[in-house]
């Protein structure tokens, strides 16, 4: 890297931490303020911190891999549901959780059925932010390892300091902010790519025409295909209802709108967004796949590294380098924050205090660095695939639960964990036998609602012969 590489990555880091330092000035002790920035943020901002936490990892990493690899769009076919899965949202539960005036959505799941059950899925949160935003966080600090040459091990700690720093003193004012800084700087680089990418000598656009590169729709002869139009669209619905309805990472930035019209804007506008944003670094990939960039020995997951690192030139590398770490560092403090607030409402219940709020943040923060010091990367996989596994193991339970607390569903509290963890355990035994993701949400739901019910079924049966 270059002096002037360096010093954009400077100056990119130090007006994050002024930003964290100035904003926590603003902070009043009170829960609200910390956990939800006052609910007086504008939808707008709420709207680009949803798209900068979702999809930051994702898109700059494991996008251009997708089409670089499939060579093809379909993947967009899981963005359409995307979108219907946020209006679901906007219309189903959103309306709920104002209605109740909760900071944390696993409260109204503690109103309906007890403080166990609100624990259960709290916990099953916390896990799995843990898994999937620790992979998440690794897959980028191996793009700026890359790129830089710091070592994998040194980037992970140079971006984990950093933003253990702005997320736990600012509070979540600071990130969501910070948030919307770094979606426009990563989405900047993803159109300054796709632009120099067509400026090359290798660039082949007849190759994508001749090759149908661009194709979205997989007309599959099989209607039930998991990855034709109907399975990849009913899955991004399910994923988008599960990771935005009832995941409490996407959920709290739209609780920080001061009504829920807001939030109903803030929620659906930012899956228009997303399409936009996946379109572009689909682009990246499919512009890459039409020329000889890259020899067989280059991982498909680090094509766009490795296209930063050889073909851009300085100063705009260091562009691309922040573009990289806003990636990281939005979704890491975003987990940052949800994670603590998770913890401290629904696990250890306990009154507020701004000392104890910054400390459980910090210790997430570690926790998650070092998670990602540990985990064994294979860049040969796909990033995205195994976000959206490891999620798809629990978002069905979860968006059970909600629909039955929503419905007012009577079920008993023991029957609604049987079913939770039987659907669970399900998927963990047809993993095995390697069924394909974008089956796992709509069978843990469909397979939770018949346990439970048979169950509560029972259980009621039993008491009626007993008395």
């Amino acid at each position: 890297m270059s002096l002037v590489d360096n010093l954009i990555i400077l100056l990119f880091f130090s007006l994050i931490i002024i930003f964290s330092i100035y904003q926590k000035k603003n902070l009043t002790n009170n829960i609200e303020s910390y956990f939800l920035a006052g609910k007086d943020i504008h939808w707008v901002i709420a709207m680009l911190s949803i798209v900068a936490t979702e999809t930051s990892v994702l898109t700059f990493v494991g996008i251009p891999a997708i089409s670089y690899t499939a060579g093809n769009w379909n993947f967009l076919q899981v963005v359409f549901g995307y979108i219907l899965g946020r209006i679901l949202v906007s219309y189903f539960l959103l309306p709920m959780y104002f209605k109740e005036g909760i900071v944390s959505i696993y409260q109204v799941i503690g109103k309906r059925f007890g403080k166990s059950i609100q624990k259960m899925a709290s916990l099953t949160f916390l896990i799995t932010r843990l898994f999937a935003d620790g992979v998440r966080f690794l897959a980028t600090a191996s793009i700026v390892s890359i790129i830089t040459g710091w070592g994998l091990d040194v980037s992970i700690l140079v971006i984990g300091i950093i933003t253990i720093f702005y997320s736990s003193i600012g509070g979540f004012k600071t990130i969501l902010w910070v948030d919307g800084f770094q979606f426009f700087i990563y989405l900047s680089c993803g159109i300054l790519a796709v632009i120099h990418i067509y400026g090359s000598e290798l660039f082949n656009y007849q190759n994508i025409y001749q090759n149908g590169f661009f194709d979205i729709i997989n007309y599959s002869t099989n209607s039930l295909s998991s990855k034709g139009l109907i399975m990849s669209t009913l899955a991004g619905i399910l994923m988008s209802f599960g990771s935005h309805g009832i995941d409490y990472l996407m959920v709290q930035r739209v609780l920080s709108t001061n009504n829920l019209t807001n939030a109903k804007k803030a929620m659906i506008g930012s899956g228009f967004f997303v399409f936009i944003q996946f379109s572009i670094f689909l682009c990246v990939g499919t512009f890459l796949l039409s020329g000889t960039f890259f020899d067989s020995t280059v991982a498909s997951s680090e094509i766009f590294t490795v296209y930063i690192r050889d073909y851009i030139p300085s100063g705009l590398r260091g562009i691309m380098l922040a573009g990289a770490l806003s990636a990281a560092m939005s979704s890491l403090s975003s987990s940052i924050n949800s994670l603590a607030s998770s913890t401290i409402i629904d696990i250890l219940g306990k009154s507020f205090n701004m000392k104890k709020s910054i400390i459980t943040s910090i210790l997430w923060g570690i926790l998650l660095t070092v998670f990602s010091l540990i985990f064994d990367y294979n860049p040969e996989s796909s990033v995205v695939i195994l976000c959206l596994k490891i999620v798809s193991f629990t978002y069905g339970g979860l968006i059970s639960l909600f629909i039955f607390a929503r419905l007012k569903m009577p079920f008993s509290k023991e029957s609604i964990m049987i079913g939770y963890i039987s659907s669970i355990v399900i998927l963990l035994i047809l993993a095995y036998y390697y069924i394909p993701w974008e089956y796992y949400i709509s069978i843990s739901i469909l397979s939770n609602f018949i346990i439970t019910y048979f169950v509560n079924f029972s259980i009621k049966s039993i008491k009626r012969v007993k008395y």
